[in-house]
């Protein structure tokens, strides 16, 4: 699994194989329950997996094999919840959050981009409130709960952009590296990182980092074979079949940086959108494919749940999942860099190119190679 704690952290329990991230987002469309997306074989999938509306997806695996998936909020739903038995059948069951936290007086306010782990004996679920464009001091908040389906009750903010001087304080990713929690943070302003409290409730003042230049969001980090990865959205979001969302990579010895891509660049100097080596770009049928978390299956295979901005066939946020394989040491999504419309299943055990929607060469499993 893509972990959120270093493997000489102590044993974790099996419910935490995934990581979220959390992207600067408008409030999505309605979250509705998924359809079967497999064939009736079940050895394939095809994309988009839904339900419509999630964006911005996080997700985790509980103790009896259940996924649980949430998203930005919806106009019906604060913080969207759904399920599947095998990552591409997905049904909507409820909210997180019943209503709106109350340490924000702004009625134009969001709750954004929701990151879950399973922490200190909780699942902990943070999020990010804000307006569009956050210069109206946003923060990080963080809602518990003792199952992962709920209820979440919410446990005020964690810092708020005034706090650390920064604006642009959401789209959270939680770690835990030696023993001592994080928050990875940022959007358009650059990616930052700042010390929790060991209850991960509160910052520690004065020891925020810098991990990524400007017009850069939702990151994502994860630790295999010696590296820490730094995932990453980049490029316009949120403007339906105009947007030119894309995820981007890089990747250090060190949490706390510098990252460097596939070019040699460190990320701090990357200040464009899409000036980087993107490993997930858009196709004429799945646009904007961005902010992605990235989980295991049962069989040991790497997957990322992403979002598109829209489909050939609608304009609407929507869930997506493809294989995270590996190239020359870094990460490729589905076969070529693009989302697939038709992949074999999660937990097959294989991955062959030649019967997913495009032809290429079947890669090596990620972190076996690296």
């Amino acid at each position: 699994m893509l972990d959120t704690h270093d493997r000489t952290d102590t044993e974790r329990r099996s419910v935490l194989k995934t990581i979220g991230a959390g992207a600067l987002t408008t409030a999505g469309t309605v979250a509705t329950s998924g359809s079967a997306t497999a064939d009736a074989s079940w050895t394939h999938y095809h994309n988009p997996v839904g339900p419509v509306g999630f964006g911005d997806v996080t997700a985790i695996q509980a103790d009896d094999g259940t996924y649980y998936a949430y998203g930005t909020e919806t106009p019906n739903d604060i913080v969207p919840i759904a399920t599947s038995d095998d990552l591409v059948d997905w049904t909507y069951i409820d909210s997180a959050l019943d209503s709106y936290p109350d340490w924000r007086d702004n009625p134009d306010a969001g709750v954004w981009a929701p990151d879950i782990n399973y922490y200190n004996g909780q699942y902990y679920l943070y999020y990010s409130y804000s307006t569009w464009g956050s210069a109206n001091n946003p923060g990080i908040g963080l809602a518990t709960a003792d199952s992962p389906d709920g209820p979440f009750e919410d446990q005020g903010p964690v810092f708020r952009a005034e706090d650390l001087e920064m604006t642009n304080c959401i789209d959270s990713e939680f770690r835990v590296v030696d023993g001592v929690p994080y928050l990875v943070w940022g959007s358009r302003y650059g990616i930052h990182g700042v010390e929790l409290t060991s209850d991960g409730t509160d910052y520690v003042p004065g020891t925020t980092f810098h991990l990524a230049g400007d017009k850069r969001e939702g990151g994502m980090i994860v630790r295999e074979n010696g590296y820490y990865y730094l995932f990453y959205s980049t490029g316009h979001c949120c403007e339906g079949s105009d947007s030119t969302y894309e995820i981007e990579v890089g990747r250090s010895e060190s949490f706390f940086g510098s990252y460097y891509n596939q070019t040699g660049t460190d990320l701090r100097d990357l200040n464009e959108h899409c000036s980087g080596v993107a490993i997930l770009e858009g196709t004429n049928e799945f646009i904007g494919p961005g902010h992605n978390t990235a989980i295991q299956d049962e069989n040991g295979d790497w997957w990322m749940l992403y979002h598109v901005e829209a489909t050939a066939d609608r304009e609407d946020r929507t869930m997506m999942i493809d294989r995270i394989r590996g190239e020359n040491g870094w990460p490729v999504v589905a076969c070529d860099g693009t989302p697939s419309t038709q992949s074999p299943m999660p937990g097959t055990g294989s991955y062959d190119c030649d019967s997913a929607t495009d032809g290429s060469e079947i890669g090596e499993r990620l972190f076996d190679l690296l």
